[in-house]
């Protein structure tokens, strides 16, 4: 798990996290997609972004997502994540977004795939797949932070916002604990 991290991070560009992040700041709406092992990294950006000002929005089905981005324009902001970038129903997707003119960040693992031929920023999440039955898991910690990476500088950014957000997303959770 740390030589995924320390893959990624190494050909980590600074100005490519920079443009990501202007996109997202500037996003109406910001988008996850992601299909099989990836949606578990979509659904937890998504879950990540809830605690920003950014509208944010993630459904796991394939025929949702296409829905969801024919509705999205140049006024948003769409973080495609796919290991291999070449998943036919990601590239429908892909399709979609791009024929509505909206900014794609994809998060794969590699550079020359079709996703990231087509994406505006491209983050690479490397992982050295040792062994094949770990792969995934390897891939998906490098997913994941990148996306940290990513909430973390736009939350910076927006900090009074994101601090207001969060405390009311604090409260509302712990309202629903039982106090020990």
């Amino acid at each position: 798990m740390i030589d995924a991290l320390i893959s990624t991070q190494s050909i980590l560009h600074e100005d490519e996290l920079r443009q990501a992040v202007d996109y997202i700041l500037h996003a109406g709406q910001l988008a996850f997609f992601g299909l099989g092992g990836s949606s578990v990294a979509a659904l937890d950006g998504y879950h990540t972004f809830l605690r920003t000002s950014i509208n944010s929005e993630y459904y796991p089905d394939f025929d949702v997502q296409l829905m969801q981005a024919a509705k999205l324009t140049r006024n948003d902001c769409a973080i495609m994540i796919s290991h291999s970038g070449e998943n036919q129903q990601t590239l429908t997707v892909l399709n979609q977004l791009k024929n509505n003119h909206v900014p794609v960040i994809a998060i794969t693992s590699y550079g020359r795939s079709s996703l990231a031929q087509r994406a505006d920023v491209v983050l690479l999440s490397l992982a050295d797949q040792v062994n094949k039955r770990s792969d995934g898991m390897y891939t998906l910690i490098a997913q994941l932070a990148l996306i940290d990476s990513l909430f973390t500088m736009v939350a910076i950014k927006l900090s009074n916002k994101t601090e207001a957000v969060m405390s009311r997303v604090r409260r509302a959770i712990d309202e629903t604990r039982n106090e020990l």
